[in-house]
């Protein structure tokens, strides 16, 4: 009996530090989105929308998760690329992309074919991946900004 309540007590105690810890996890998220919805509910609009348009069109090579598949299509969770060159991210986007990019030191020669989408859902769709996974980035991209962009 003794050893079962201790097996209990270890078990309980076992579960309930591992879900402290996912507690945590989801705590920052929920705090993150927060953040930004009080600095810029665009921003957070544009995000809701954008992750419609991640699951359509983004979701099949990029991932659930934006880790990308190694070797094949490079990740946007955590991405050095995508934060660093806006404008080239936002042309693979809108004009599609090819030839070798470097995302977080691994080399990537593939085609990301067009997409097709209107400039609003390019916008929608930058806003939700520049601010997911790891990534943080509270400056709106806008219509105005895309429309800008020629291939």
């Amino acid at each position: 009996m003794k050893l079962n309540l201790v097996t209990l007590f270890v078990f309980l105690v076992f579960v309930s530090c591992n879900s402290s810890e996912k507690k945590k996890d989801i705590s920052e998220v929920i705090l993150s989105a927060e953040n930004n919805s009080l600095q810029n509910p665009k921003l957070t609009e544009s995000m809701k929308r954008g992750k419609s348009i991640y699951a359509d069109f983004c979701m099949s090579c990029h991932l659930p998760n934006g880790k990308g598949v190694p070797k094949a299509f490079p990740p946007l969770a955590k991405s050095d690329y995508l934060m660093a060159n806006r404008e080239e991210s936002i042309k693979s986007i809108k004009y599609g992309q090819s030839g070798e990019i470097t995302v977080n030191g691994v080399k990537y020669n593939g085609v990301m074919a067009a997409l097709g989408l209107e400039d609003e859902e390019v916008a929608d769709v930058m806003n939700y991946i520049m601010n997911s996974w790891g990534n943080s980035n509270d400056k709106l991209i806008s219509v105005e900004e895309i429309s800008k962009i020629k291939e």
